[in-house]
């Protein structure tokens, strides 16, 4: 039996005339009426009854109408699913992002693509890109949202965003009253700052322009994540600088000032194994990438006074 038996017979059966049944099929009478007859035979039952004047469903002919009904729906919903999975619109898909990247870039992107494909289960997972990394490796995560530089060994990487650098500062410092800070400005202050092991490429790109521009700061503290380094900066352990989207996050006790000059950058990526995309993924990509891009400056950070 095969599934062109199965929607002759529901197009007999439901019409119950074999030539508007033919046509409803785009073939001719004989072959159908052929076709049902075998398909009778193969069933060893009558599923039928014709005369001259009309055709009507046997009670078996009833009874298989049903299930050939439902063969044919399971069959259609079968390949609808499977067109749809392979244009993304259904899965599951799990995303690592580095804590910063909640406040700006990714509740953006996540909610285009809740959007537009409201059946794929997200599943957010918070990580410094370090263990991002392993993470995106193993497989348990499928896209990154991370802080380059770092080993693309396995992995491909696209900047989707560079961010200016503000200073965060506690409310009652002398330097939180001005518009703007120098760097230069900063060469006594004690600093907090993002562990090594949870940023390296944020870690390493601050390190450098700390040293060449305000020569050796004192760093006192080490955070392993901006939440905890913003609440040190609020107990005034010293002061910190992060990527301007964290000036979002305006706590009690704390001030973002713009640094004036030639202020430093850092890059949020999208990471994905490489490779041949799920289609989950590559509708993901595809959604992450028509967001609005490019450099946020810092002229809008005067927060917190």
């Amino acid at each position: 039996m095969e599934l062109r038996h199965l929607r002759y017979f529901v197009a007999v059966a439901e019409e119950l005339h074999f030539h508007r049944a033919a046509e409803r099929l785009h073939m001719s009478q004989p072959p159908l009426s052929q076709q049902i007859r075998a398909l009778e035979t193969e069933l060893g039952v009558e599923l039928l009854r014709r005369n001259r004047r009309r055709v009507e469903l046997t009670e078996a002919g009833g009874a298989f109408l049903v299930e050939a009904r439902a063969i044919l729906k399971s069959v259609q919903h079968a390949g609808d699913l499977a067109r749809r999975v392979a244009r993304g619109e259904i899965g599951k898909l799990s995303v690592g992002f580095v804590g910063s990247a909640m406040y700006a870039t990714l509740p953006e992107i996540l909610r285009a693509f809740r959007q537009r494909h409201p059946e794929v289960e997200l599943q957010l997972r918070p990580f410094p890109t370090a263990p991002q990394l392993e993470a995106l490796r193993d497989g348990r995560v499928d896209v990154g949202f991370l802080r380059p530089p770092v080993q693309r060994a396995g992995l491909e990487i696209e900047t989707i965003q560079r961010e200016t650098i503000v200073v965060a500062l506690p409310t009652d410092h002398p330097l939180a009253g001005s518009p703007s800070v120098a760097i230069s400005q900063l060469r006594e202050e004690t600093f907090v700052l993002l562990a090594r092991t949870e940023s390296p490429g944020v870690y390493d790109s601050l390190a450098l322009t700390l040293s060449e521009l305000a020569g050796n700061p004192r760093a006192v503290q080490e955070a392993d994540d901006m939440q905890t380094l913003i609440g040190l900066v609020a107990a005034g352990i010293g002061v910190a600088l992060v990527p301007i989207s964290v000036s979002l996050l305006e706590r009690p006790g704390v001030a973002y000032r713009a640094l004036s000059g030639r202020a430093p950058t850092v890059e949020l990526a999208l990471a994905w194994r490489s490779g041949p995309l799920a289609p989950v993924v590559a509708a993901f990509l595809a959604v992450a990438r028509e967001m609005p891009a490019g450099r946020l400056s810092g002229q809008s950070a005067v927060k917190g006074s």
